[in-house]
């Protein structure tokens, strides 16, 4: 019984230490609408805080959207409401092959831009 307990503590410990954070493992940045519609949420996060992060550190956000800004954290709410912007953009039709046709081409980082600018978040 000592033995479960002691692997069962290494599994749970081992998957505290070894958890990406919120911000890692983006990979939809020059993805089509088409793998965002099948990416975990994790993954639009976090490339949604990559995204505003280039932004943030090239001089590009709006002053009130930069001013907020102090760590990592901060781009947090940001990036979440940016994956909700994305997630309605690309909201998929019913019709696969419909789908395909509207968002095979569209791009995560264009539509994003868009976004933020539509938002104000880009200067």
């Amino acid at each position: 019984m000592k033995k479960i307990a002691t692997f069962l503590f290494l599994i749970l410990f081992s998957n505290g230490i070894l958890a990406a954070e919120w911000y890692e493992n983006g990979s939809l940045h020059t993805k089509s609408a088409l793998a965002w519609q099948d990416a975990t949420y994790e993954n639009k996060l976090a490339t949604s805080g990559d995204l505003i992060a280039s932004l943030y550190q090239n001089g590009k956000l709006a002053p009130e959207i930069a001013n907020r800004i102090h760590d990592v954290d901060d781009i947090k709410g940001l990036a979440e409401k940016l994956v909700a912007q994305l997630n309605d953009a690309f909201l998929p039709e019913s019709n696969p092959e419909q789908n395909r046709k509207i968002y095979a081409n569209q791009k995560v980082g264009e539509t994003a831009a868009m976004a933020m600018i539509m938002m104000g978040w880009i200067k």
